[in-house]
């Protein structure tokens, strides 16, 4: 199997074909423009109406398990915990909260609102605030470490960008492969078997700040997220720049992530980094998985977004199970769902 691509993606579909005996090979030019500026964070709940993510109840019990075996293969520690509490940014949104908190398939993701959630002090909490449970993080520089060294050991990542023209059915510069599977994120435009999916590049840019007055044990959400990294340091974000696919950082995003960051706390914080990354998503935020039409050995796996690392673990099983063993993919982010709308 070809594998382009070792962002987010591309990587858990080597180590899940990996997993089952496949021959893998990686191309990849080691430079990512999403997965690794992405922070990481996996929050089982959408808090403009408070809804549950889509399919969290599957994803979560999966990724938990699939993320701490890596970490027990490697010896390394990248996933963590952390408590998220979303300060209410009105009166209907804490409605909205009071009554999912009574519904019992929210009960594993919500904790009961009690006078400690009106009476919190360290974040800007006019409406009051709900805390979420089941939520975690990925340190990323150190989950991508581990994992290209699990595929530098086994020899097979080609530090290398993918040249098309060297593609021949599914014969990459001579070597020939059961199937090529496309994991290229925002730059699926650049290829000409997928480019007319409609995956759009997002461009996102996140500040690490210093901060005296934030807590460092909860993750606070408000306009923004704040994720603590220790000594003080945080990660706040982020922007959303439709169909931007620069990497350069603005300080007109740079301003407006700290106007955001002001709904939570007065104090004027120290900026550290500011770093950009191009997202891949989808107008329906749904991903593109699937087979080509007319090449059946050509596959893809892309268009996670902005929630790719609670998706990926689970999908791309699924995906490697339709590889196999011909099971069908979920119908929502079966690519076919473009072509039956021509």
């Amino acid at each position: 199997m070809l594998v382009v691509g070792a962002g987010l993606a591309g990587s858990c579909v080597a180590l899940q074909l990996q997993k089952r005996g496949c021959d893998v090979s990686l191309v990849d030019n080691q430079t990512n423009y999403s997965s690794k500026v992405a922070v990481g964070m996996i929050n089982p709940l959408v808090f403009r109406r408070m809804t549950k993510s889509w399919r969290v109840d599957d994803f979560l019990p999966y990724l938990k398990k699939f993320y701490k075996n890596i970490e027990a293969e490697t010896g390394s520690s990248f996933f963590h915990s952390v408590p998220i509490r979303r300060l209410f940014s009105s009166e209907q949104e804490r409605d909205f909260w009071l009554k999912k908190e009574k519904r019992e398939d929210f009960h594993a993701y919500m904790t009961p609102i009690d006078q400690s959630d009106y009476d919190y002090s360290l974040g800007k909490n006019p409406f009051g605030s709900g805390r979420v449970k089941e939520t975690f993080f990925i340190d990323v520089d150190p989950f991508f470490l581990m994992t290209l060294e699990l595929f530098s050991k086994k020899g097979i990542i080609l530090n290398e960008e993918f040249d098309f023209s060297q593609l021949k059915e599914t014969s990459y510069k001579g070597v020939s492969y059961d199937e090529v599977i496309f994991c290229q994120g925002y730059l699926n435009y650049q290829n000409p078997f997928f480019k007319d999916l409609p995956i759009d590049p997002t461009k996102g840019q996140v500040l690490t700040i210093h901060s005296e007055q934030l807590p460092e044990d909860v993750s606070l959400n408000r306009k923004c997220f704040i994720l603590p990294k220790g000594n003080q340091k945080f990660k706040v974000g982020s922007t959303y720049e439709w169909h931007d696919t620069s990497t350069n950082i603005t300080e007109e995003s740079k301003l407006h992530i700290l106007e955001n960051l002001s709904f939570i706390i007065d104090e004027e914080v120290k900026v550290v980094e500011q770093v950009a990354g191009v997202r891949p998503t989808v107008k329906d935020r749904r991903p593109t998985i699937g087979t080509h039409p007319q090449h059946s050995h050509y596959h893809i796996f892309n268009g996670l977004g902005a929630k790719g690392y609670m998706l990926a673990p689970l999908l791309s099983e699924e995906f490697v199970d339709y590889l196999l063993e011909g099971k069908e993919l979920d119908k929502e982010v079966n690519i076919s769902r473009f072509q039956s709308k021509e």
